[in-house]
């Protein structure tokens, strides 16, 4: 794919927005906003530990949680390495988020999330070539949606006492199964890449909508013309590069 109809000072101008840092910021403070209104921080979790009873504020560390997954997003797409490194530590929190949330499955998909972005950050150290699309995309996004629906069905299967509710099954497999993709795609720096994000962003968009969630659909809508100026500034440092 390649950009159509875009002036040398248009591209210009898109990719000194990708690379500001007044977009890191407003972007923070995009998602911290959102996470405040629909009330994270009043998220508790309660557990009985040596026969007492406590309390911990799982909203507040998930707010930052989000805002540290925003920070590692807007570096990715800088090309900032460091996003990847970050993106790394913090699967880990947003999987023990999850999990004490509920989400069972999350003990089986975060570890995939989790070596992916590892191994982007090791591949970006090595190589920070921006590559065209090739048979190893297609075979990361199949990948990505085989491990996904594996893991997800053993999850649902083997590790809830529930019946499988397979609209619930798919609503969180298919998600997954694109994010899982597109990080592996990440470590080899397609900027069509970009594509498979903006795809999960749009759907997440929509959902919310859907849901009258105005909070969550300011967060996607960033995050959905974040990837569009990721696309278009990847890809014309890409032509450059060949040039």
């Amino acid at each position: 794919m390649s950009i159509l109809s875009l002036s040398e000072k248009t591209i210009k101008t898109i990719k000194s927005i990708t690379n500001s840092t007044y977009l890191d910021i407003i972007g923070l403070i995009i998602v911290i906003t959102a996470s405040i209104v629909l009330g994270y921080q009043n998220t508790e979790y309660k557990f009985t530990f040596k026969g007492k009873n406590y309390v911990f504020f799982l909203g507040y560390v998930s707010i930052i949680n989000t805002g540290l997954s925003m920070i590692g997003n807007r570096l990715v797409t800088k090309k900032n390495n460091f996003g990847n490194f970050l993106a790394t530590c913090n699967t880990f929190l947003s999987g023990s988020i999850d999990y004490l949330l509920g989400n069972v499955g999350a003990i089986l998909t975060y570890p995939v999330t989790f070596i992916g972005n590892y191994l982007v950050f090791k591949a970006w150290k090595k190589s920070t070539v921006l590559r065209s699309i090739d048979f190893i995309f297609y075979r990361n996004l199949v990948l990505g949606f085989v491990f996904s629906l594996v893991l997800n069905y053993i999850a649902f299967k083997y590790l809830s006492e529930k019946p499988i509710d397979w609209r619930l099954f798919f609503a969180i497999a298919i998600p997954a199964g694109i994010t899982f993709g597109a990080t592996f795609n990440t470590a080899r720096m397609y900027p069509d890449n970009w594509f498979m994000w903006q795809f999960y962003n749009i759907t997440k968009l929509v959902q919310n909508i859907l849901q009258m969630n105005i909070a969550n659909t300011a967060k996607y809508v960033f995050y959905l013309f974040n990837a569009i100026i990721g696309y278009i500034t990847w890809d014309d440092d890409k032509k450059r590069a060949l040039k």
